[in-house]
């Protein structure tokens, strides 16, 4: 029988799983309405026969749903119970309404359905649910095969378990620890060859609760699971852990996990989770572990929908279970096999979170409607738009349950008609919901105007959620992409149910600044609060919906649409900038940001860089909102950043600053600086130099005359093993393309390999080492590096220096293979003549390079260059902002661009006698020649 969706969860529903389905789960049968709802008169109005008139207006719209006539007629006479039925009745039978998608916040699979069932909660992608293992009295051994979870795996250098007990029981189950003297826990490993290799767990350790919280198990022979009594955990509450290192293990075709455990009992089931989450096994504790995993099987009171204390737990446990991520999977399930303990299961879980919420206790400003925030609120009525589109068929749902959860939705749509929120995408997903409400329940007298309303809020806030250049006010990629897909969700509701969209003019903006952003891999650069995930699948809905063919290759990697007509971009107002070369996979990529908002991290002018095929520098990542070393280190520090450390501190990301960049066809230069370390200013220029690398420089100035601390930081991926070789740094990933890292001035600075956190998405971390260049000094400090990737199978060399300049400035000398360079950047704003290498130039920063029969100049400012004399490139008046010269003797051809070239402009005099072609912004123009220069009509 194969292996199915539809067999494997009949497998679990028949009880041959390892967990019977809701094999202990208390009675889930749908709850009486609560006492604290509105009333059943006020629900469903209250008549005034003598009047002929509602006395109490109903919440429905008995006059243009002719299906709503014996709902009314009930209501008239008073009989709520038959004005109850009628409308289940009506609720069952009437036309098809298309729900919004569920959202679920974790990784799911079929064998979460009876856990979900059971009150078993994990939050996130930290713990990953894989099979439920049964021991007896007896030391036994157990095999699990884990082939796609190791194989995943390898690349992150690791992997690791966590045993956690199936069910409330008064009893303990033991298993060998790597310190047995027998039944180590081992992963075998088989490859195609037949070859085996068997790995022993390189950490091993359990977490205890009650009096040992604080007590390490490091050593211990045997792990020790428990769980049982009522609440999320025990005083005797046990968890087992396991860490296998995977360092220079390659992916196997198949991996299987080898446990020997027992019981005090006759058997125990135990549940076998992933944990992505690397420990020590001499330090771990309850209290030093945040746990995502929490049970309530078998209380009789099931989740009481609150915060968890006693234990390390990420806040968003308490806010993200009320949001009912499971009900959509639960609905899918229900839908599949129609098993109507699903069915029941769901509904109790829904009017059981009603029937709490709604009371006094839980402090809830609107009861169900609201609880714990409105945020949580929007998402679970999202999710229970969905869910009671499949639910209202079922048998289980009874009269009394179906009026509970529809007075819910009704207080719901009210609720979301009026609550406000300073944060832009919690009141979008607000509005959302309010969308969804009223286009699934048509029925609720409001719904028109909810839609409506709602519709026209969201264009607004949209607008009032970007800068004026289109970039979104937080600092997240993630909740960007969140707020755009959000109107993708709420388009298709309202056309599938039959209403107009109308025009989201603002989200054409948003959907571009998410599509620059984005990596030539097509993934998330993943800064702030946000995860490294392939954009393109919601990149390709946006480009749907706005029918943008440019947006349409982007999240296609150009298998259809039209190429974009851009490359690198600058956010001004957003304070972004992004250099590429192009859009496929194997283009180059930096992204340099100081911007700011909620969901940020102190990064100001940190960079992300990609080169070829992989994230070279990548963000790290947030990991969790728990009060946790690692989620501190990586959200609240600056030391996480690609970017400099200045005394220690933490940027202030309200602080001043900005970002630019000028884009020409084979050089990029970005500049930004700002003032978030207070008392010295950080200034960042990047010069990209297009299939070399990039150079960048950092110029820290203090506004006293003190030494300061600087720290210049570099972030790697888990597996890039970086190694030291004097000061140049480089990576050593297995395969693909490396990183060099190369300091100008290599005497000045300390190199250290540090260890850090990379957190691919949330409730996942891996430990990584990054480089760190310090040194501490007074007065404007410089700190100026190469960047340089080295491509498969390539022999790149190069070299950067600082040479010493006469006339003030800052001068480095490059060289990579037959290229020689200079890059000269002046004191000032220019205006002085000043020399570098066998060179004048009167401007703020110049670039000069050549290479076999090319020369390059890349200017800001000035009128002239020259060389040894000569007059290379001269103006008739100072340059207005940056121009890029490309002089090529072999095609005899004259290239002009960047932001000070105009075709048809000022008169440009170059020192290409040779040339016979010449474009300026890509436009051909002619050119006159006179002696050994040439001129052209080139600029602004």
């Amino acid at each position: 029988m194969s292996l199915t969706r539809r067999t494997l969860l009949r497998a679990a529903l028949a009880g041959t799983c390892a967990v019977p389905l809701l094999a202990t789960v208390p009675a889930l049968a749908a709850s009486a309405t609560s006492t604290t709802e509105v009333s059943d008169a006020a629900f469903f109005g209250t008549w005034n026969a003598t009047a002929g008139t509602w006395s109490t207006q109903p919440v429905f719209d008995y006059d243009t749903h002719s299906g709503l006539a014996p709902v009314a007629e009930a209501a008239r006479a008073g009989d709520y119970p038959a004005a109850r039925a009628a409308l289940l009745e009506h609720m069952r039978t009437r036309p098809e309404r298309t729900p919004p998608a569920w959202a679920y916040n974790g990784v799911f699979s079929e064998g979460l359905i009876p856990l979900f069932l059971d009150h078993i909660w994990t939050l996130g992608k930290g713990e990953i649910y894989q099979a439920t293992l049964t021991v007896g009295s007896d030391w036994t051994e157990s095999s699990t095969d884990l082939s796609a979870v190791v194989s995943s795996a390898v690349s992150a250098g690791g992997v690791g378990f966590m045993l956690m007990a199936r069910n409330k029981e008064a009893h303990t189950a033991e298993f060998a620890s790597r310190h047995a003297a027998s039944g180590v826990p081992e992963l075998i490993l088989t490859y195609a060859d037949g070859t085996v290799r068997t790995l022993t767990a390189s950490q091993s350790c359990h977490i205890a609760a009650g009096s040992g919280v604080d007590t390490t198990f490091g050593s211990a022979e045997t792990l020790e699971v428990r769980d049982e009594g009522t609440g999320a955990y025990a005083a005797t509450t046990r968890k087992g852990y396991l860490w296998f290192d995977l360092t220079g293990v390659t992916a196997p075709e198949t991996a299987r996990l080898s446990l020997t455990g027992r019981t005090s009992g006759s058997t125990q089931d135990i549940m076998l989770y992933q944990v992505q989450v690397s420990f020590d096994e001499t330090t771990r504790t309850w209290n030093n572990t945040v746990q995502n995993t929490f049970s309530w099987q078998g209380d009789s009171s099931g989740f009481d929908w609150k915060k968890i204390t006693g234990a390390k737990v990420d806040n968003e446990f308490y806010y993200q279970l009320p949001r009912f991520y499971f009900a959509g999977p639960l609905a899918d399930a229900y839908r599949t096999e129609k098993d109507e303990r699903i069915a029941a299961g769901l509904i109790g879980l829904m009017t059981d979170f009603i029937d709490d919420t709604n009371t006094s206790a839980y402090g809830s400003s609107a009861g169900a409607a609201s609880y714990p925030r409105n945020l949580d609120s929007a998402w679970r009525f999202q999710n229970w738009c969905y869910a009671y589109e499949v639910l209202r068929s079922s048998p289980s749902l009874t009269a009394d349950a179906n009026t509970s959860i529809l007075k819910a939705l009704h207080a719901a749509g009210a609720y979301f008609a009026t609550t406000t929120s300073p944060t832009a995408n919690w009141m979008i997903t607000i509005k959302s919901a309010l969308v969804y409400v009223g286009s699934c329940f048509p029925e609720f007298a409001a719904a028109s105007q909810w839609r409506t309303g709602a519709q026209a809020f969201l264009v607004q806030q949209l607008g009032g959620s970007l800068y004026a250049d289109s970039g979104y006010v937080e600092a997240s990629s993630t909740y960007a992409m969140g707020v755009a897909t959000t109107f993708v969700g709420t388009s298709d509701v309202l056309v599938s149910n039959g209403y107009e969209v109308g025009k989201v003019a603002p989200l054409s903006g948003l959907a571009w600044f998410l599509a620059d952003q984005t990596y030539p891999n097509g993934y998330d650069p993943a800064y702030g609060d946000s995860s490294y995930t392939d954009q393109r699948p919601a990149l390709s809905k946006l480009a749907e919906l706005l029918d943008d063919t440019q947006l349409r290759y982007v999240a296609t990697s150009g298998a259809s649409g039209t190429v974009p007509g851009h490359t690198s971009v600058t956010y001004a107002d957003t304070r972004v900038a992004v250099q590429r070369t192009g859009w496929t996979e194997k283009d180059w990529y930096l992204r340099i940001g100081a911007d700011r908002g909620n969901h940020g991290h102190p990064d100001e002018l940190a960079v992300q860089v990609y080169a070829h095929d992989r994230p070279l520098l990548p963000a790290m990542g947030a990991y969790s909102y728990a009060t946790d070393p690692t989620a501190d280190w990586l959200r609240k520090t600056t030391d996480a950043h690609n970017t400099v450390t200045i005394d220690g501190q933490a940027q202030d990301t309200t602080a001043s600053g900005s970002v630019n960049n000028v884009s020409t066809p084979w050089a990029d230069l970005a500049d930004g600086y700002t003032d978030a370390t207070p008392g010295v200013r950080h200034g960042r220029t990047v010069l990209f130099l297009h299939g070399l690398g990039w150079l960048i420089s950092d110029t820290l100035t203090p506004a006293d005359s003190e030494d300061h601390t600087y720290q210049q930081n570099w972030h790697l991926l888990p597996d890039a093993a970086p190694a030291l070789d004097g000061a140049m740094a480089r990576t050593r990933f297995a395969t693909g393309t490396q990183l060099r890292i190369i300091p100008a001035e290599p005497a000045v600075v300390t190199p250290t390999l540090k260890d850090g956190h990379y957190s691919r998405i949330t409730y996942q971390v891996t430990p990584t080492q990054y480089v760190s260049y310090s040194l501490t000094a007074s007065g404007t400090v410089h700190l100026d590096t190469l960047l340089l990737p080295v491509l498969p199978n390539a022999r790149a060399r190069a070299a950067l220096s600082h040479q010493p300049s006469p006339d003030g400035g800052r001068l480095l000398e490059l060289t990579s293979n037959s290229l020689e360079g200079y890059y000269f950047r002046a004191p000032d704003g220019g205006g002085t003549a000043r020399r570098f290498g066998s060179y004048l130039f009167d401007g703020s920063l110049a670039y000069v390079d050549h290479d076999h029969g090319d020369q390059r100049f890349l200017l800001t400012g000035g009128t002239a260059l020259r060389h040894k004399g000569r007059v290379l490139v001269a103006a008739d008046q100072p340059l207005s902002s940056t121009l890029a010269v490309r002089l090529n003797r072999t095609d005899k051809t004259i290239e002009i661009s960047g932001n000070a070239a105009r075709a048809g402009g000022r008169n440009l005099r170059l020192a290409a006698p040779w040339a016979r072609k010449a474009t300026v912004a890509g436009q051909p123009v002619p050119l006159a020649r006179k002696g050994d220069l040439v001129t052209v009509a080139a600029l602004q």
